[in-house]
């Protein structure tokens, strides 16, 4: 396939996408349209509902991205052409999983959100290959907009197999659910935390301290208040991340403008 058919097939994938999303949100799916099956399930590590508004940005650069890159014809890149393959298989498997959750068919949509994380694994290494060729990247709708997509799935698969766990009455072993819930923020942290440094990626890192705030608040005042502290440790732990990466990309533009004068 070459450059300009890749662009047909990622416009046409979006719409595929945005035809799924349509009939899940007027319950022409399953008896749980988006949004209500965690909210269902309530594992502890389901934040503030006000954080799944992410989705909103989310959902807009993927669409605009499939217009934008059609438009400007991005092909000075041979990786454009996988970088479209694996943004097609995304957003088709983004629709199949609003379908899956909608029907409560947990460990299937476990498996499909787990290929929208390899997939986004995938994208924005591809993302580094084409922008470390010096090929022209688009920040906002070429970096950013899989940056936080990236983060926001990475957390949303532990979401999602918490949620599966709470669905087929998990009993964690007798270890109280507390617990868990404090190793799986652990665990979610540390990958976080491991790629935000790979990718030097203050965005993705961004997403990580949203997702927390929203955990912390919705713990706050309650019995399980521990959450909030371990929620709130995390993104205070993710904002100084955050400086870190801007001052060190910040450093590096430096060193770059002394060396080439």
């Amino acid at each position: 396939m070459n450059q300009r058919s890749s662009q047909y097939l990622a416009l046409a994938s979006m719409l595929v996408m945005l035809a799924l999303y349509a009939l899940n949100a007027t319950g022409n799916f399953g008896p749980n349209p988006i949004g209500t099956t965690s909210t269902a399930t309530s594992p502890l590590i389901v934040p503030a509902p006000y954080a799944f508004a992410i989705w909103g940005p989310i959902y807009i650069g993927l669409v605009v991205f499939a217009v934008f890159q059609l438009v400007k014809n991005r092909n000075d890149h041979p990786a454009w052409v996988s970088f479209r393959y694996w943004y097609a298989a995304n957003v088709v498997a983004n629709g199949l999983w609003l379908a899956a959750a909608s029907y409560d068919w947990q460990w299937l949509s476990v498996g499909i959100i787990i290929f929208m994380l390899i997939s986004l694994f995938r994208i924005n290494q591809l993302l580094q290959v084409i922008e470390s060729s010096g090929a022209k990247i688009t920040y906002w709708l070429e970096h950013f907009v899989f940056s936080i997509y990236f983060a926001w799935v990475t957390l949303a698969t532990v979401l999602n197999v918490a949620s599966a766990l709470k669905f087929y009455k998990w009993n964690g072993f007798g270890v109280p659910e507390v617990t868990w819930t404090i190793i799986m923020i652990v665990v979610a942290a540390f990958v976080t935390g491991y790629t935000s440094r790979r990718y030097r990626d203050a965005a993705y890192a961004g997403v990580v301290v949203w997702a927390f705030v929203a955990l912390s608040i919705k713990h706050w005042g309650a019995q399980t208040q521990v959450l909030s502290y371990v929620g709130g440790a995390v993104a205070v732990l993710f904002v100084g991340l955050i400086f870190w990466l801007l001052s060190g990309r910040s450093a590096g533009k430096n060193n770059g403008r002394v060396e080439a004068g």
